[in-house]
């Protein structure tokens, strides 16, 4: 007969188990050995079954078998236990919790339940209702947690694809709400460090920022804070020192509607931070040429996508028109890994450019046309303008005025003094051989390092991305471009 030093005994050593982690399992197993069998703890629909010991696959079987009508008994409350013969094993049906929707524990072995095996049975059905409650609440924050990451990253992807009132409209559930005004920040860790440097961005820039690990890059947590507020450098220089090989790149103040602008910002100015003691950058303008070019610009943009813009899918399932310019505009950007960022297969992306290339009637693995299409999807303003629209201009024709010829000099004068020609030639060599290494490195007589090395010179010297996108390499083709026209024209 137990006393009751035995039972205080087999209690420390239940709860022993279930104060570890993945209590269930661990109580189950100190079950299974005890007894000398196997021991099942199942849970109503929809919640896992957990076995003792594991890989034991035979109770398992009786359980989705011939004992179902037994737990199914027990577990609403039919009846407090069902002891039966099944299988070759005497076992035991036993309620873990209030009914109905509890867990059934099951406990099999060959020959009956001696007093000791009772006591510890008994002993054992408390502590594993608590750690089953606990993995349950465990397993739902999880899915919350996914939940709330998946509503977050497709908010974020609407406002990158220019669809700020279906942002706002499914941001609604959330909080914070999305700012008018926005400052986006990039931090940038190792792959490894993200699931820290998502909790920890919330807690520096606080409960009005939104943070959401960037969809396209492993390392990167993009963080939306609104414009009217600066993040204390003290703050991010906490950050920079918590995690370990954290950088940051900070965009300028932008209007919701300009996300992408910032984001473009934040990324530039990441790269220059990578260089700096003190890992930390922001994003320093040198113009937009979009803004320069202003109603001219707009008219040739709407003539260079009007193939696109006129677009009509045959099928109904096909993408549309407004889907094939964020395409275009996410593969300018990202390259293959627009795929990630929009949520589709590689082979549909490469399905996709093709119609698009079709469509424009353009090659577009030439980096002349992808410059091109870039500044043009950037012009891109479908909104009504009072009178007549300016008749489209040349391509080359828009760089003729003189403000162009001014944002081109302040773009290249980094690369323009008489130590930095070999790098110019560098870019403009790349850019001929549409960003092809080898072909580059061989012209230039140098290796793929080499040329690396080179291109990395010119991204600090610029305070651009250049070897990652969203890259400045568009900019730096037109402002090249611009200095060619300029030279042909004099």
């Amino acid at each position: 007969m137990p006393t009751r030093d035995t039972d205080d005994g087999q209690l420390r050593l239940v709860y022993q188990e279930a104060s570890g982690p993945d209590g269930v399992a661990r109580v189950l197993d100190l079950l299974a050995r005890r007894l000398g069998g196997e021991a099942v703890l199942a849970g109503p629909a929809g919640e896992p079954t957990v076995v003792a010991p594991e890989g034991a696959g035979r109770l398992s079987r009786l359980v989705a078998g011939e004992l179902a009508g037994d737990l199914a008994r027990v577990r609403s409350g039919q009846v407090g236990s069902v002891a039966v013969h099944a299988g070759g094993y005497d076992v035991a049906v036993l309620p873990v919790g209030p009914a109905p929707e509890r867990p059934v524990l099951v406990l099999a072995r060959e020959g009956s339940l001696t007093s000791a095996h009772r006591g510890l049975v008994a002993a054992a059905v408390g502590p594993l209702w608590l750690c089953w409650r606990a993995a349950v609440a465990e397993r739902r924050a999880a899915r919350l947690d996914a939940a709330d990451a998946t509503v977050r990253e497709a908010v974020l992807h609407l406002l990158m694809v220019g669809q700020v009132s279906g942002a706002r409209r499914t941001a609604a559930a959330l909080r914070p709400a999305l700012p008018d005004l926005a400052r986006v920040y990039i931090v940038s860790g190792t792959p490894g460090s993200r699931d820290r440097l998502s909790p920890r961005c919330r807690e520096v820039f606080g409960e009005r920022a939104w943070v959401v690990p960037c969809p396209v890059y492993g390392g990167h947590v993009i963080v939306i804070a609104p414009g009217g507020e600066d993040t204390p450098a003290a703050l991010v220089e906490e950050l920079t020192a918590t995690v370990p090989e954290t950088t940051v790149g900070v965009g300028l103040r932008v209007a919701l509607r300009d996300l992408p602008v910032g984001y473009k910002q934040a990324f530039h100015a990441l790269s220059v931070a990578r260089n700096r003691p003190e890992r930390f950058a922001r994003f320093s303008p040198h113009g937009e040429l979009g803004e320069l070019l202003g109603e001219a610009g707009q008219a040739w943009a709407r003539g260079t996508l009007a193939p696109l813009l006129a677009y009509r899918p045959a099928r109904p399932q096909d993408p549309d028109a407004f889907e094939l310019l964020a395409t275009l505009l996410s593969w300018l950007d990202f390259g293959a890994s627009a795929a990630s960022q929009l949520k589709i297969h590689r082979n549909t992306l490469s399905a996709r450019l093709t119609r698009i290339g079709t469509e424009l009637d353009r090659d577009l693995s030439r980096f002349a046309i992808q410059a091109e299409l870039n500044l043009a999807l950037q012009l891109i303003d479908e909104r009504p303008h009072p009178g007549n629209p300016p008749e489209p201009l040349g391509f080359d024709e828009l760089f003729t005025l003189p403000e162009i010829r001014r944002w081109a000099e302040v773009q290249l004068s980094p690369l323009l003094g008489e130590d930095r020609r070999t790098l110019l030639t560098t870019v403009s060599t790349w850019f001929r051989h549409d960003l092809r290494t080898t072909a580059v490195a061989s012209e230039l007589g140098i290796s793929a390092h080499g040329l690396r090395k080179r291109l990395a010179r010119v991204e600090d010297l610029l305070g651009r991305a250049l070897l990652r996108g969203p890259s400045a390499r568009y900019d730096l083709y037109h402002a090249l471009r611009v200095r060619s026209v300029t030279a042909g024209a004099g």
